[in-house]
């Protein structure tokens, strides 16, 4: 597809995780945006029941977000697998997928500690979501363990980074996908894809794999068959697939806006657009050439190389930076809007100056660990005469 479509994937994941991050300033400084405990008084928060009611919520659709990633990481894993180098790369993904995400993920559990051990910030004024965080009893122990092996294995959440739920089915679909490929190359089981979209639906059906889990799983098929069977859009098809998807993304259960979805789907509502979003915003960018073109910008590149790293800090910075900042703006400024806005954007800009630290010093090196230790096994014993053998 040439690089320009590569640029776009990463500006695509860039954006994503900027709404992640607007999620979560939006759940600590303005909850009523999200209203997820009721709308409270609306002649008290016009704006915010305002943008609730309408489909701008897809501004800060977090949850939409991560079904984007899931997607993106279906395509572009399924890309760079079949066209680069056959089962060796795939074998060579294969192994330094856990370390790649693993070393981060701890990094930021680790870091989480710390702030836990040194700050103990609060303010009567914000919600409860950001009060309970840090709101237990955290060990260095309990972070490494969280970090390396009980998000991904295990129960697969975090009270040390709450994030980190999707990183066992970022592991999973990663695994899924990487199978899928290596069939395509060298099993040939041509129904294997779509046996798999239907068992997936079928555990997911009957409850044997829970929500979130089985929706990323079918987001990662989606990318996968995406890569394969895509085919190139018009601009006037495009725009209207973006729009959707965007519409999509921006639901809430209670919003207006959305009455006949909910007729329709009922307390699916939720979750189903914006699991569905993600394939059409993913789509309409991807495989259309003005909107891919305008999707790779420096800017959106940029957001893309560090989005990881600030999908990985977000949380801990909001919970003691946002918050201690929002205390000094509140002491000059007596305005509680203003005051949170500001703190939202020193609280943006900051945790952006942050995350390019960590990824030249945290993530960005664990890639290169990754990829040795994978240069190491692939070279060595049964992978390396598997990969011959291939």
């Amino acid at each position: 597809m040439g690089q320009p479509k590569y640029l776009a994937v990463e500006s695509i994941r860039g954006f994503a995780c900027f709404m992640v991050l607007v999620s979560h300033l939006s759940l600590t400084f303005f909850p009523y945006l999200h209203a997820f405990d009721g709308k409270g008084d609306p002649s008290a928060n016009p704006i915010q029941s305002f943008v609730h009611e309408s489909p701008l919520g897809f501004f800060y659709s977090g949850t939409s977000a991560v079904f984007i990633f899931f997607v993106l990481s279906g395509y572009i894993f399924t890309k760079i697998a079949l066209k680069h180098g056959g089962s060796e790369r795939i074998i060579s993904m294969s192994i330094k997928r856990y370390p790649r995400l693993m070393l981060p993920a701890l990094g930021s559990c680790l870091l989480a500690y710390v702030c836990f051990r040194i700050f103990d910030l609060s303010d009567h004024r914000l919600t409860d979501w950001i009060h309970d965080y840090g709101n237990f009893s955290p060990s260095l122990i309990g972070a490494v363990y969280n970090g390396m092996f009980d998000v991904f294995f295990l129960s697969g959440q975090s009270e040390y980074n709450p994030v980190l739920w999707t990183m066992k089915i970022e592991l999973i679909g990663s695994f899924v996908i990487f199978f899928l490929c290596f069939n395509k190359i060298r099993l040939g089981f041509s129904y294997l894809p779509v046996v798999s979209l239907f068992a997936v639906a079928f555990l997911l059906f009957l409850g044997s794999i829970d929500l979130g889990l089985g929706l990323g799983l079918l987001s990662f098929l989606g990318g996968f068959l995406f890569c394969l069977y895509g085919g190139m859009v018009g601009n006037k098809l495009s725009i209207a697939l973006l729009v959707f998807g965007l519409y999509l993304a921006g639901v809430h259960n209670e919003s207006w806006s959305y009455t006949l979805v909910v007729s329709l789907l009922g307390d699916m509502t939720y979750n189903f657009c914006n699991f569905l979003s993600g394939f059409f915003i993913v789509y309409a960018i991807i495989f259309n050439e003005k909107l891919n073109t305008l999707f790779s910008g420096r800017l959106g590149v940029f957001m893309g190389k560090v989005s990881f790293s600030v999908y990985l800090l977000h949380m801990p910075i909001i919970s003691t930076f946002g918050v201690f900042t929002f205390v000094i703006f509140s002491r000059y400024i007596n305005e509680y809007t203003i005051a949170a806005i500001l703190t939202s954007v020193v609280s943006i800009l900051f945790t952006y100056m942050v995350a390019l630290v960590y990824y030249k010093l945290v993530d960005s090196q664990g890639m290169k660990v990754s990829d040795s230790l994978a240069n190491l096994v692939v070279s060595r014993g049964f992978w390396g005469k598997l990969v011959k053998a291939s």
